[in-house]
């Protein structure tokens, strides 16, 4: 294994966790709290994690073809589920929005959302170190970016609703159009060829 797959496998088992603690300690305050943004925050981060599965096998199997279908059906599953997530967080923020119903931010939101920032921000700086090594790891970078925006957004709501009640509400319609753009634009990448070939050499097969 080479020193950028080496590398690209660590930073893919560090994905898998940081998706698993903050997508479960979000969807956790989230219900505790009614919090529209953090539930759909925790289902992003959760949901993070089965392509850092398969991306981690890829890696391991040398980012040849083989693990190339099933990442491409968790990718398409994947992005079918995130889009779902985001028609229905815009659905429950759009009738929070007309019910005129509101939640300010607890201190723990302030500090899940504070490490969010901070433990995306630190990981997307790490991959960007290997962009234009493989086009699989293009992507991968890209996921972690999308889930580092959103986690700023769910920061910015939080501060936004000591002052304005509305805030979560109209947080979680700006993350669910986020969500959904990187739902469809994750279906896309699952049909391109690119992310079979790009940067593999001529060891991997494709023709």
């Amino acid at each position: 294994m080479s020193m950028p797959e080496s590398r690209g496998s660590l930073l893919a088992l560090l994905t898998i966790l940081v998706g698993l603690l903050l997508g479960g300690a979000a969807l956790w305050l989230g219900v505790q709290e009614g919090a529209i943004a953090l539930l759909g925050f925790g289902g992003a981060g959760l949901l993070q994690v089965p392509p850092a599965l398969s991306f981690y096998g890829r890696i391991q199997a040398g980012l040849g073809n083989q693990g190339l279908e099933r990442e491409r059906l968790t990718w398409k599953v994947v992005s079918l589920l995130i889009r779902f997530l985001a028609l229905g967080m815009a659905m429950a923020s759009v009738s929070a929005l007309l019910g005129e119903r509101g939640t300010q931010a607890s201190l723990g939101a302030y500090v899940l959302a504070g490490c969010a920032v901070g433990s995306l921000g630190a990981l997307w700086f790490a991959k960007r170190q290997l962009v234009g090594v493989h086009a699989a790891l293009d992507l991968d970078t890209a996921r972690t970016r999308a889930l580092l925006e959103l986690a700023a957004l769910l920061l910015a709501g939080c501060f936004l609703s000591r002052w304005f009640p509305w805030a979560d509400a109209a947080t979680a319609l700006v993350i669910a159009l986020r969500l959904f753009l990187a739902g469809h634009t994750l279906a896309k990448a699952s049909t391109l060829q690119a992310a079979a070939c790009g940067g593999c050499g001529s060891g991997c097969g494709c023709g």
